[in-house]
């Protein structure tokens, strides 16, 4: 892929206690913005609503969700991006609630119908492309259980997307090797 990719971080830490990490986190994407362009959303700073089930995403306003909050811009972000990485420290075993409310919240990109792939089904693809997923877990322990168990439920996230999990790691919050993680792909 030639030219600046496009990456939207979702970042699910939902207090101050990794602002060193993200901050230079930041600055060292700003530092290579000749090869990356990188949205960053803080999702503990924005108003993102829990999904209710209503479907109207689907219903009345297809590909809109019935809440008119921060959502719309991630969405439009996330679906103008090459990859979009969660970015979220580990929280009883899993991913911050922020994290999984974004998630949940991310329906209104696939149709409401299902197709069988590989035995299984999935969703229909609403839009013609879809960015890749990437999931960097902050866990200072580096505990290889939690992030195989994250890692497999992301990947059938990928899957519900219609996209791929391309990377999926655990970092004791060392900005510049995240950067060169999402550089890499």
């Amino acid at each position: 892929m030639g030219g600046v990719k496009r990456v939207t971080v979702l970042d699910g830490i939902p207090d101050g206690r990794y602002a060193p990490f993200e901050a230079a986190f930041l600055q060292e994407a700003d530092r290579r913005a000749d090869a990356l362009r990188v949205d960053c959303f803080r999702l503990r700073d924005l108003d993102i609503h829990f999904c209710t089930g209503c479907f109207t995403c689907w219903t009345r306003t297809p590909g809109l969700c019935a809440f008119r909050d921060d959502m719309g811009p991630i969405l439009q972000s996330v679906l103008a991006s090459d990859l979009c990485v969660f970015l979220s420290p580990v929280s009883m075993g899993f991913v911050s609630s922020l994290i999984k409310k974004a998630c949940d919240r991310m329906i209104p990109i696939v149709m409401p119908d299902f197709l069988v792939c590989g035995g299984e089904f999935h969703h229909k693809a609403r839009y013609p492309s879809y960015p890749a997923l990437g999931l960097m877990l902050l866990d200072p322990d580096r505990d290889s259980t939690t992030l195989r168990t994250v890692s497999d439920v992301f990947a059938r996230t990928a899957l519900t997307l219609k996209t791929e999990l391309v990377l999926s790691e655990s970092r004791r919050a060392t900005p510049e090797e995240a950067i060169d993680a999402v550089s890499r792909l």
